[in-house]
């Protein structure tokens, strides 16, 4: 039909319909939608664009392509209280079509459907809240698509509050909650969530906003069961409330209040229903500014080593080793120094800037925090819990010349008590875990680890102390470990039950989740792509906030491997084959998990795996020796410069450290090895071991027997008493019961099951996975194709299996939530491709401009998912880039790539090539962004990769020794001579950085293209 055709019916249509001035539900509603950002499933041609639907304009139109479904979205640009929209249809209308809500543009909720659309102006008087809001198309009127002129949405936004939003995600508290609707689902922007009371008067909702706070307004977005009476009220403490608002007309809706008050926490407190139901609120936002300068430290420099000559003057105070029990800000004090002018008091705070390349502990940086003028300080904010404290005082005089203090130690902690109805008493302000009416010296959080350490271990039997050697507490609560990760309250029920053992002792629960917990971001090799380790401790420091939630205060990673053999399967998991790069990374892991150099009460215990370094051969025998064992031990030794204090031996023997021995979890001279030569004092944890190797193993030196099961088949706890020396189980238990009292499971071992799961995957973090994922993408060719220049109307196809395959970004247990691969790569690229009015067609389609074929791996753990002697693209997926290049059709193959890969056989058939690794949830909607140039590529590659498989394995060969090819302990020898591994061991030799440019391979270790250029 032709576009005076179609006006020429319009015209008819509008006379059948007249005009309706739009009745707003209120005074307050108001067209949200006009010239918002808006995107479709498609457009028929350039001249009809979604923009044309929210542009105001009754003579332009957005039209689809002609089939079903389809749709259109817009994008309110924050949360909105809906009540009308508004369809003005040209010719080509729906007659069965649905109006969604959502909060994220990925979760939709249907707030109206018909069967029976009759096309001209549709006015539906329609509630509904949401940031965005699309109309689903699934049955058309006429041949052609969907086509509106107009597509208005009305209503009032539900973030209008004057002044920053401060509430989101805050720790809450209610008196009540109903069902599954949780207080914190009132705080977590999300509009399809509501926090919903009992069915009586009073109720009240709490937020604690962290610190002091200047309110500005509060807005109240109600469910239907509002409140017709409340107040709200604001308080220093939770305990004394001031109301700065009060009503008796409530009306429900989104009220918005423009109120002030000071407080820490904002409470809405209800006194009388509009209905014969609770409360229910979908959001309780507050507005103003929140003072954090009791949480902020002084910052006067950036992390700085001590001077090489102290102890020139003595510190008074606290004492050397003080425990600081009863304030957050000790008095530091010291000797005056005759002709000094001012003094700068230093202190190891723990920082986020750490220089991650740099090798030294961690813990030996200090901050300068003040220059006072006299002998004594008070820090200007509370000082966290922390096991040590280390601190000294420069002098100055005034001529500038300096002398330096002594360094002392003391550490500061006032936990958290729990308050869990599990059985335990408090008494005195200390948990009596085990119920006998007094505080035992193991109970009593003002004495030292070590005094309780000993108390406790004197009371425990034999039995007792070898279960803290065992996994599986979900069965036996006695058991020191449960391997994870389980469903909040599941969790939460377990920890339940240990506190009700004899001695109440609590469980540690770890899992794979080695990159991410609840919001998955990129595996270490792809981290390692983009070299960003500022971005690796903000990642880890993320899992870490997600996991305390919930009480999950382990994890088992990260990896310390640095991966020099193309072949080992778990490569993917590793920190590719530059170990300065893998030190810097896992440097920055481990301290994001364990938020700062040390253990803490707010860590979660990182497990370094897998001892002593199996990406020099694998998990059957690692092949390195006098030379190149230096440079697989760098990662090692950086994780235990960053803190950590727990190590996962593998499956791997040495042929070096132990000749024909066992595995490293049951190698006595492998364990000793990470003891004496590295200084390891922590824990030791196996890997998961057959229960016939438990003994051994423990005999051996390893404190803690990963996975086991005290119930296994075949396997008695008396036996292992019996065959393990009472004096080595003392040793192991130690060091679990150390561990548990520095990460403060005595005072609080767990999280919260109702309200911590709606802190997880919040915006920010899907946006700082994003962040990870877009730096790890690397460009290794580009033939002018990227970024794309489509026009309106364009046609591409998205072809392969990893297209559509979600669970490609991840691996192990970092995707047992729903979130992970939140947008699969079809989908990503066809929500983008819409915002510029490209249509996306999978596998085949019109005339396209090019093809995206989505190749590589699906998801696997220890074992490659192809055979993993053949690291190649296998003949159905060559088939699909062979097949478009047939057609003239340009091929952009975006490569789902965890281990080196031969790439030449389809090289040069491909215009472009992505590699996008495990890149975590948002892998595919941030190779969408890149494809279409919102940001320029920069990662680069991990590995070397092979010209051909030659290089790595003798023709028909297997994955042994005898038949390889490159040198499984060296990196960079991908087709390297004899004359150059000798160089590179010779750099190995010498503790010099390895250059990367030794060997022949298609493409060098670091390849990728920076920009577009």
């Amino acid at each position: 039909m032709s576009k005076l055709a179609r006006m020429a019916v319009v015209v008819a249509l509008l006379a059948a319909y007249p005009a309706v001035v739009v009745q707003r539900a209120s005074a307050a509603s108001t067209l949200l939608s006009q010239g918002k950002p808006v995107t479709a499933s498609s457009t028929e041609n350039a001249g009809t664009p979604a923009t044309a639907a929210v542009d105001g304009d009754a003579g332009t139109r957005w039209s689809s392509q002609f089939s079903d479904p389809q749709w259109i979205r817009v994008d309110l640009g924050a949360t909105a209280a809906i009540d009308q929209v508004v369809l003005n249809w040209e010719t080509a209308y729906a007659t069965s079509y649905r109006i969604e809500v959502s909060a994220d543009g990925s979760t939709w909720t249907t707030i109206y459907s018909t069967t029976t659309g009759r096309g001209g102006v549709e006015q539906l008087a329609i509630t509904g809240t949401g940031r965005y809001v699309r109309l689903y198309g699934t049955s058309r009127a006429t041949g052609w698509g969907y086509s509106l002129w107009e597509f208005q949405v009305y209503g009032t936004s539900g973030s209008t509050g004057t002044g920053t939003l401060i509430s989101e995600f805050k720790p809450v508290a209610a008196s009540s909650w109903e069902g599954g609707n949780a207080p914190a689902a009132a705080l977590d922007g999300r509009t399809t969530t509501r926090w919903s009371s009992q069915f009586s008067d009073p109720q009240w909702i709490r937020v604690d906003l962290g610190g002091t706070a200047a309110i500005t307004s509060v807005v109240l977005n109600w469910e239907a069961a509002y409140a017709t009476s409340y107040r709200i009220e604001v308080s220093a403490d939770g305990s004394t409330w001031t109301t700065i608002y009060s009503t008796t007309t409530g009306r429900g809706g989104v009220e918005q209040l423009a109120i002030t008050g000071t407080g820490r926490y904002v409470r809405m407190y209800g006194t009388a229903r509009a209905t014969g139901y609770g409360y229910s609120l979908w959001e309780f936002q507050v507005f103003g500014s929140v003072d954090t300068s009791a949480s902020t430290p002084t910052i006067l420099s950036g992390p700085t080593r001590p001077p090489a000559t102290t102890g020139q003057f003595a510190l008074s105070a606290p004492a050397d080793g003080a425990m600081i029990t009863t304030t957050r800000r000790p008095a530091l004090s010291w000797a005056g120094v005759p002709g000094a002018v001012r003094y700068q008091v230093w202190i190891n705070i723990s920082r986020t800037d750490y220089d991650f390349t740099a090798p030294g502990n961690l813990i030996d940086l200090y901050t300068k925090v003040a220059e006072p003028t006299g002998t004594s300080y008070t820090p200007t904010w509370d000082l966290p819990d922390r096991w040590t404290y280390k601190w000294f005082v420069v002098a100055v005089n005034g001529s500038g010349a300096t002398t330096t203090s002594t360094i002392r130690r003391f550490s500061v902690y006032l936990p958290t008590i729990a308050s869990v109805a599990d059985g335990v008493p408090i008494i005195g302000g200390s948990r009596d875990l085990n119920k006998n009416g007094t505080i035992e010296p193991y109970e009593n959080w003002r004495l030292p680890v070590e005094t309780r350490v000993n108390d406790l271990l004197g009371r425990m039997t034999a039995e007792e102390k070898a279960y803290q050697m065992f996994y599986n507490a979900q069965t036996y609560p006695r058991s020191g470990w449960h391997f994870g990760p389980a469903q909040p309250q599941d969790l939460h029920t377990m920890l339940l039950a240990a506190a009700g053992t004899r001695l109440g002792i609590p469980f540690i629960s770890a899992g794979d989740t080695i990159h991410g917990y609840q919001t998955t971001y990129p595996t270490q090799s792809a981290l390692a792509a983009a070299r960003d380790y500022a971005l690796d401790y903000r990642l880890a420091d993320m899992q870490r906030r997600e996991q305390l939630e919930v009480g999950t205060r382990g994890v088992l990673g990260p990896l310390a491997e640095v991966g020099t053999k193309v072949l080992y399967p778990r490569i993917q998991e590793g920190n590719g084959e530059n170990a300065d790069v893998a030190a810097a990374q896992v440097r920055a892991l481990v301290a994001g998990l364990q938020d700062g150099p040390e253990l803490n009460p707010r860590s979660v215990l990182a497990t370094v795996k897998h001892w002593p370094g199996e990406g020099a051969g694998g998990e059957a025998l690692i092949t390195y020796d006098a030379v190149t064992i230096k440079y697989h031990m760098i990662p090692f030794r950086a994780a235990i410069e960053a803190g950590a204090v727990n190590i996962m031996p593998g499956y791997a023997g040495s042929s070096y450290l132990d000749p024909g021995g066992p595995g490293a979890g049951d190698s006595a001279r492998i364990l000793a090895y990470l003891r004496q030569n590295l200084g390891y004092t922590g824990l030791i944890t196996t890997d998961w071991l057959p229960s016939g190797s438990w003994v051994g193993a423990a005999n051996a030196g390893s404190d803690v027997m990963g996975g086991a099961d005290p119930g296994a088949a075949g396997f008695s706890m008396a036996t292992f008493l019996t065959n393990v020396p009472a004096a080595r189980i003392d040793d192991a238990v130690r060091r679990v019961l150390r561990l548990k009292f520095q990460l403060g499971l005595f005072e609080n071992p767990y999280g919260d099951p109702v309200n911590g799961p709606y802190r997880m995957h919040t915006p920010a973090y899907t946006a700082l996975a994003n962040q990870a994922s877009r730096e790890a993408m690397t460009v290794l060719k580009n033939d002018g194709v990227l970024p794309l220049r489509l026009a309106p109307g364009d046609n591409i196809v998205v072809a392969g299996p990893r297209a559509t395959d979600s669970a490609a970004c991840c691996v192990w247990t970092s995707y047992f939530h729903q979130e992970y691969g939140s947008r699969n790569i079809l989908d990503a690229i066809r929500a983008r491709a819409a915002t510029a009015g490209v249509n996306v067609h999978q596998d085949t389609g019109p005339a396209p401009k090019l093809a995206v074929v989505a190749v590589g791996e699906p998801s696997y753990t220890h074992a490659t998912s192809w055979v993993k002697e053949q690291p190649y693209l296998p003949a159905d997926q060559l088939a699909v880039i062979q097949n478009f290049r047939r057609q003239g059709i340009p091929v952009v193959v975006a490569l789902v790539m965890p281990r080196p890969y031969v790439i030449t056989e389809w090289h040069d058939l491909a215009s472009a090539i992505v590699v996008t690794y495990r890149g975590g949830e948002e892998m595919g909607p941030a190779l969408a962004s890149l494809l279409f140039g919102d940001y320029a590529p920069s990662g680069k590659l991990p590995w070397q990769l092979p010209r051909s498989l030659d290089q790595v394995l003798r023709p028909g060969g297997s994955d042994v020794l005898a038949d390889a090819v490159e040198h499984w302990d060296l990196p960079y020898d991908l087709g390297a001579t004899d004359a150059q591994r000798a160089d590179i061991r010779a750099h190995i030799d010498a503790g010099q950085p390895v250059p990367s440019s030794y060997g022949n391979p298609l493409y060098p270790y670091g390849a990728g293209l920076s920009g577009w250029g």
